[in-house]
């Protein structure tokens, strides 16, 4: 099996358990893209009417046409762009961080957003990247290419300042600003410059509950997942010794009506 074909099945295995807090009935996820949650969402929920959200029409025209009752739109998550009370689930499936990435006002809007387009009760499912507890690490750069990029990197990395200090043959910094350079390295030069302005490693998991109760959900499960067992070796010509034990967040929040109960779930794969 191709790698990259292996990845996406380990991704389809680690969002099946989401599927069992999906209520039927109107469904849409937001930043659909090309339409691979799309195609689980249809494989679990055949009677259901299901939205596919996007704002690059190029990648909408992608998803299979033999999704019957999936929907395309065009659209931009952080608008109003559903009536109020529509939908019984609605998703982000690592759309969030392109949307932090514009601003963290656009974040929490589409946040807002989604509650808003939830009927009472409903149920927002959010699997996103999770940034780990702040600590400094070091990067060894092997070849002056990788020192040279590390610069680019931190000279135009628009979502934050990059702060660094150089060591014998690398540099010092936070372990979010390591890993999102560390995530561009090898990304294709036409695609430098988008990827400059994009953060994948912006939420804890507790900012990730406290921008959910802001937007006024109460949360019901917030689960943690580690690293894939498997994973290609990219970076030959840079070092470093530390692993992120969970870089990614599940949760699942609910649009309680008033009067019901609060509570939340916390647990770890």
């Amino acid at each position: 099996m191709h790698e990259i074909d292996r990845l996406l099945k380990e991704k389809e295995k680690r969002l099946q358990p989401l599927m069992n807090h999906i209520i039927p009935g109107r469904i849409v996820e937001f930043g659909c893209g090309s339409g691979f949650v799309l195609e689980i969402l249809t494989k679990n929920f055949i009677n259901s009417t299901i939205i596919g959200v996007d704002k690059s029409i190029t990648r909408l025209k992608v998803i299979k046409e033999n999704l019957k009752n999936v929907i395309p739109v065009q659209a931009d998550i952080t608008q109003s762009i559903f009536r109020n009370n529509t939908f019984d689930t609605a998703l982000f499936v690592d759309s969030l961080h392109e949307v932090f990435s514009l601003s963290r006002k656009k974040f929490e809007d589409a946040l807002q957003m989604s509650y808003n387009t939830l009927k009472d009760n409903g149920v927002l499912i959010i699997h996103e990247s999770l940034r780990p507890p702040s600590e400094l690490v070091d990067l060894t750069f092997k070849t002056e290419e990788s020192r040279t990029k590390f610069l680019k990197f931190a000279r135009e990395f628009r979502p934050r300042k990059v702060e660094y200090k150089e060591i014998e043959q690398g540099v010092t910094l936070d372990i979010a600003d390591a890993l999102d350079f560390l995530s561009k390295y090898l990304c294709p030069p036409e695609e430098w410059g988008e990827e400059m302005g994009e953060t994948h490693f912006f939420f804890t998991e507790e900012e990730y509950h406290e921008a959910a109760q802001k937007a006024g959900f109460t949360i019901k499960k917030s689960r943690k997942l580690k690293r894939y067992k498997k994973r290609m070796t990219t970076h030959t010509d840079i070092e470093y010794t530390f692993k992120v034990k969970y870089p990614w967040i599940q949760l699942v929040l609910l649009k309680k009506v008033e009067n019901s109960s609060h509570f939340t779930l916390n647990s770890k794969e």
